[in-house]
C-alpha cells in the first residue's frame, strides 16, 4: 500500500488581503490538494530559519482547480496574531513554504443524506467551512451561522458567495446579520428541526464550541468539534495538543492527542 506523502515545498501564487488582520494565502500544491479533505489541516515552517522555530497549524480554506476539476492547490485563511501569521501575512507570489499535511481526519458526512448539516463557526474558525461546502452542498442540505464580534471580523465572508451554503451571519455589536452570539442562530435552527436529522459541525473559539456542545446535548443532535490547538509536531510525538476526552479511568477522563484523534472530534465525548 503506498503511504501518503506528507512533507510538500509548496509556491505561494497569490495573497488576498481582507483588512483588520485577516489574508489568505493561495499555494501551488497539486499533490496536498487532491489529498486534503475539509477539517484537516497542514503544518506550515514559516521559513528556514531558527524562528519562528514551531511549525503553525493551518486548516484548509479553498481547493483551486484547473479547467478540468483537477485539484490544484490550496489556501490558507489567517488572522495576524503573533510573529509568524504576520511573515505570513506579507508574503508574496513565489516565496517557498514547507507543509506537513494532510494532517488529523476530516469531517466525515451523516450517512443519512437526508441529515440537515449545521456548521458553526467563529472568527477564523470558520476556515475549513468553505472547503467542507464545495465538497458537500451538491448532496447535503447546508446551512452556515457564521459569528463574530463585529463585521470587520467576517470580512472574509464574501468568498463562500459561490460555496452553495445559505449563511446567517451574527455579530456581538449587530454590525453585520443578527446582533448576539452565534448560538443565536443556532438556537432557532435547533427549534426549527422538529424532528428531523441534522448534526452540528463547529470550529471557533473553545468557549463558544462548550457552548454549541451544550445546546446540542441537551437537543439531542450529534455535534462534532474541528479543535484549535497549538500543534508543533503534528503527527503525535510531542504531546502539545491535547484535550480531555471521557473515559474510565480514575479522573473520569484521559489525554487525547488533538493532531492524531482529531482534529475533529464527538463533542459528547470531549470534557468541556
Amino acid at each position: 500500500m503506498e503511504r501518503t506523502r506528507l512533507l510538500h515545498e509548496c509556491t505561494v501564487t497569490k495573497r488576498t488581503d481582507f483588512g483588520h488582520g485577516y489574508f489568505e494565502l493561495f499555494l501551488d500544491a497539486p499533490e496536498l490538494a487532491a489529498q486534503m479533505g475539509a477539517g484537516q489541516f497542514v503544518n506550515i515552517r514559516v521559513r528556514d530559519e531558527l524562528f519562528p522555530l514551531l511549525r503553525r497549524p493551518f486548516s484548509s480554506f479553498d481547493i483551486s482547480k484547473d479547467v478540468r476539476g483537477r485539484a490544484t492547490g490550496i489556501s490558507l485563511l489567517g488572522h495576524i496574531v503573533g510573529q509568524g501569521t504576520r511573515m505570513l501575512a506579507h508574503m508574496e507570489p513565489g516565496a517557498k513554504l514547507s507543509l506537513n499535511g494532510p494532517l488529523g481526519h476530516p469531517f466525515e458526512a451523516p450517512e443519512n443524506p437526508a441529515t440537515r448539516v449545521i456548521m458553526v463557526g467563529g472568527g477564523i474558525g470558520l476556515a475549513p467551512f468553505l472547503h467542507l461546502s464545495r465538497q458537500w452542498a451538491k448532496d447535503r442540505e447546508l446551512v452556515l451561522l457564521a459569528g463574530g464580534r463585529a463585521q470587520k471580523d467576517l470580512a472574509f465572508m464574501k468568498r463562500f458567495s459561490d460555496a452553495g451554503a445559505p449563511i446567517l451571519l451574527a455579530t456581538e455589536d449587530g454590525s453585520a446579520g443578527v446582533k448576539g452570539r452565534v448560538t443565536v442562530l443556532l438556537d432557532a435552527e435547533l427549534k426549527a428541526l422538529r424532528g428531523k436529522p441534522a448534526v452540528v459541525l463547529t470550529c471557533g473559539p473553545w468557549a463558544m464550541m462548550k457552548a454549541v456542545a451544550e445546546m446540542c446535548i441537551a437537543a439531542s443532535v450529534p455535534s462534532f468539534a474541528s479543535l484549535e490547538s497549538v500543534m508543533a509536531c503534528g503527527y503525535g510525538v510531542c504531546n502539545g495538543c491535547v484535550a480531555q476526552v471521557k473515559a474510565d479511568t480514575p479522573h473520569g477522563f484521559r489525554y487525547a492527542k488533538t493532531c492524531v484523534e482529531g482534529t475533529v472530534m464527538d463533542c459528547a465525548t470531549l470534557v468541556w
